[in-house]
C-alpha cells in the first residue's frame, strides 16, 4: 500500500468549508430539534459481561450495561412482515427492521460509539418502547 497522500481538492471549487458548516447546522437543526425523535442506546459493557468460554456468547442475565444514553435520531422503521410458525400454524408479526441516521459530531459531544451486539430502545408509542440489536454499526 502506497504512503503517498492523494488529496481530493475536486469539490473545493464550488464546496468550500464555510458550505460544508452551514450546511451541516442546518441537518443537525433539523434532525435534532424539528424532528426531535430520541432513542435509548443501551451500551453493552463487554468488560463487566461474563461469556462462555465455548463460543463466548452470554446467557441474558450475564449481560453488563453501561448507563443508558439518549441520542437523537432520524428513525427508518421498515415494513413489518407476516410471518408464520412451522407450516402455517401459529401466525406473528413483527416490526421491520429499524435503521437509523446520526451526526458523528452528535456522538462525539455525548462521548459515546455504537457498536456491533448494542441495544437500542425505541418508543413507538407512548406506552410502548421496542427494543433493537444492533447487527450493523455502519463500520467497515
Amino acid at each position: 500500500m502506497s504512503k503517498k497522500r492523494f488529496p481530493i481538492s475536486r469539490l473545493h471549487r464550488f464546496y468550500d468549508e464555510v458550505d460544508f458548516g452551514l450546511e451541516n447546522e442546518m441537518a443537525r437543526e433539523f434532525i435534532e430539534g424539528d424532528l426531535n425523535f430520541t432513542i435509548v442506546l443501551f451500551r453493552v459493557d463487554r468488560i463487566e459481561s461474563q461469556t462462555e468460554d465455548v463460543y463466548g456468547e452470554a446467557s441474558t442475565s450475564e449481560i453488563r450495561f453501561h448507563p443508558p444514553v439518549e441520542i437523537k435520531v432520524r428513525p427508518l422503521l421498515e415494513k413489518s412482515e407476516s410471518k408464520s410458525y412451522s407450516e402455517g400454524y401459529g401466525r406473528y408479526e413483527d416490526y421491520g427492521n429499524f435503521t437509523f441516521t446520526v451526526f458523528v459530531d452528535h456522538l462525539e459531544e455525548l462521548g459515546i460509539d455504537i457498536t456491533y451486539g448494542d441495544y437500542i430502545g425505541y418508543a413507538d408509542r407512548e406506552d410502548n418502547i421496542k427494543y433493537f440489536t444492533v447487527v450493523d454499526d455502519g463500520k467497515i
